[in-house]
């Protein structure tokens, strides 16, 4: 099913951080259905990608005016959350005043953008939170992502996917799969938080409901995150299990132990109702997706 926002049959689809964990999936998402034009973007120059640098609002607007897209996937973001910490301004100006951007661009050409937030924008006192919960955010990449979803909040038809943890099998990628894969098989110790909760999301299931939330053209603010909400250390034990790891280089502990300079939202996740009413289920949890992700690349270990 196509976008119908122009009412074009051939939508075209510019994934900004398509060479990203998220912006790749939803490539690998939008290119199986074989009925979109697909344009896919980053901050660094590289073959059949579209320069779009959000820190200069020029390469942005350049590509708008070649492209002219019917749907915007805003991937790209600054994500590290202790450098974020530590590089405050450059946190704001990519993931606050990049989605302004191309918020604008958008509305100007009348496309659709979807842009992913986190649930780092709140404070994790009371969670798991649903999407009509306030924000409190504690740290500066939970702040400056909250500013960009105030950015959208004007734009006609803006989707904000809140999602969090979220992990697939990638040697470029630092997420938290690939970190205890690479420690197991380094042999070297991993200290893990036990006291931080949080919804551990499959890549692949993100970017299918993400896809297919802009296909049935719904706005505002929905949670698309994996079903069970667990603690970091659990998760970890979890990946060993599915991965038939031994877990005994992991280290369980508490956050304040971890010497970590941003204030993480420690009992947070993110309710999954909403996406339930409108699909009818629930994103896989870490048991079910990590023996696929195996299974797929050949029992990895």
């Amino acid at each position: 099913m196509p976008f119908p926002e122009k009412n074009k049959k051939n939508a075209k689809v510019l994934v900004i951080g398509a060479s990203g964990q998220v912006g790749s999936s939803i490539v690998r998402t939008l290119n199986a259905k074989k009925n979109y034009k697909i344009f896919k973007a980053s901050s660094a120059p590289q073959k059949d990608f579209y320069l779009v640098d959000l820190t200069r609002p020029d390469t942005v607007s350049k590509a708008f005016s070649k492209i002219n897209p019917d749907l915007v996937f805003l991937c790209g973001a600054f994500t590290n959350v202790e450098t974020c910490q530590a590089q405050q301004e450059k946190a704001y100006i990519l993931n606050a005043g990049g989605p302004r951007i191309v918020g604008r661009l958008c509305a100007e050409c009348r496309a659709k953008v979807i842009f992913f937030s986190t649930e780092y924008v709140f404070d994790g006192k009371n969670g798991p939170y649903s999407e009509e919960d306030e924000p409190n955010p504690i740290s500066i990449y939970g702040k400056s992502k909250l500013e960009g979803e105030k950015s959208l909040a004007n734009v006609k038809g803006a989707l904000i996917i809140r999602t969090t943890v979220v992990y697939n099998y990638d040697i470029k990628s630092k997420n938290f799969l690939m970190q205890v894969l690479n420690k197991a098989e380094r042999g070297e110790k991993m200290r893990v938080p036990l006291d931080q909760y949080s919804n551990p999301t499959w890549a692949v299931e993100l970017a299918k409901f993400s896809v297919e939330l802009a296909e049935r053209k719904k706005e505002g603010i929905y949670n698309v995150v994996g079903s069970q909400i667990m603690s970091r250390y659990d998760f970890a034990l979890e990946i060993c299990r599915s991965f038939g790891l031994r877990n005994n280089f992991l280290q369980a502990v508490p956050t304040e132990l971890l010497g970590q300079k941003a204030r993480r939202p420690l009992r947070a996740g993110l309710k999954t109702d909403k996406i339930f009413r409108e699909f009818g289920r629930r994103l896989l949890p870490p048991a079910i997706a990590l023996p696929k992700i195996n299974k797929t690349y050949g029992n990895i270990v």
